[in-house]
């Protein structure tokens, strides 16, 4: 588990990254909508930490997603300066940071919802990942829905918001995209996971479905 040093470090970062990303944001609308998800999330882990305590590999994950949802934010997904160039300099068809970011609530998401999971519901370990799997596949479409209903209320974000680029099929790609990344993170981070969950929380214990932590 991460220190209380450690802990209030990382809640540091998140809250300078809010503060001095919501200086001046290309649109401030878009901005603010943003802001809903890492804000929440944000919350939660201060919130929840009165109840669960997570492991240091599962708070730096999710605060590496609170910074790139925060900085797409700032820019709006579809003019990030660093995929706005490597559009130019390879001459592709859009800026790529929203696929990124997609890719990212997969990847970086993960582990958090699977040790909510192994923690909470505790199913057996061979069970634990496929659940992840369907949970971050489900969030995934659930952020769609959420997107479509906050342009449906406010039709003048569809630009800066959706980032549609001109894609018809901007929202599947972004859900198999983080389904994509949660399936490069499961064999990645399973074992490392593993480690973490069976020191304070497991204190020593083994059930018999440690030994496949799949």
């Amino acid at each position: 588990m991460p220190g209380r040093r450690e802990q209030v470090f990382m809640l540091v970062i998140a809250v300078a990254a809010v503060v001095i990303l919501g200086i001046s944001p290309h649109d401030r609308g878009d901005w603010a909508v943003e802001l809903i998800a890492p804000a929440l999330m944000i919350v939660a882990c201060v919130v929840g930490h009165r109840w669960i305590v997570l492991t240091r590999l599962a708070y730096w994950l999710i605060l590496a997603h609170v910074l790139i949802q925060l900085w797409g934010g700032h820019f709006t997904y579809g003019r990030e300066p660093l995929f706005e160039w490597i559009r130019d300099h390879w001459g592709l068809s859009r800026n790529h940071y929203d696929r990124l970011a997609h890719f990212a609530l997969g990847f970086l998401l993960f582990v958090p919802v699977r040790e909510l999971i192994v923690r909470g519901a505790r199913p057996g370990r061979r069970w634990s990942s496929f659940f992840s799997l369907s949970v971050i596949g489900a969030i995934a479409g659930l952020w769609e829905v959420f997107e479509w209903l906050v342009v449906a209320v406010n039709p003048g974000l569809t630009e800066s918001y959706l980032g549609l680029q001109g894609d018809v099929w901007d929202p599947q790609k972004d859900i198999v995209l983080a389904f994509i990344g949660a399936l490069i993170a499961w064999p990645l981070f399973v074992f490392w996971h593993e480690r973490q969950l069976r020191g304070p929380i497991r204190e020593g214990a083994q059930s018999e479905d440690d030994p496949a932590p799949v």
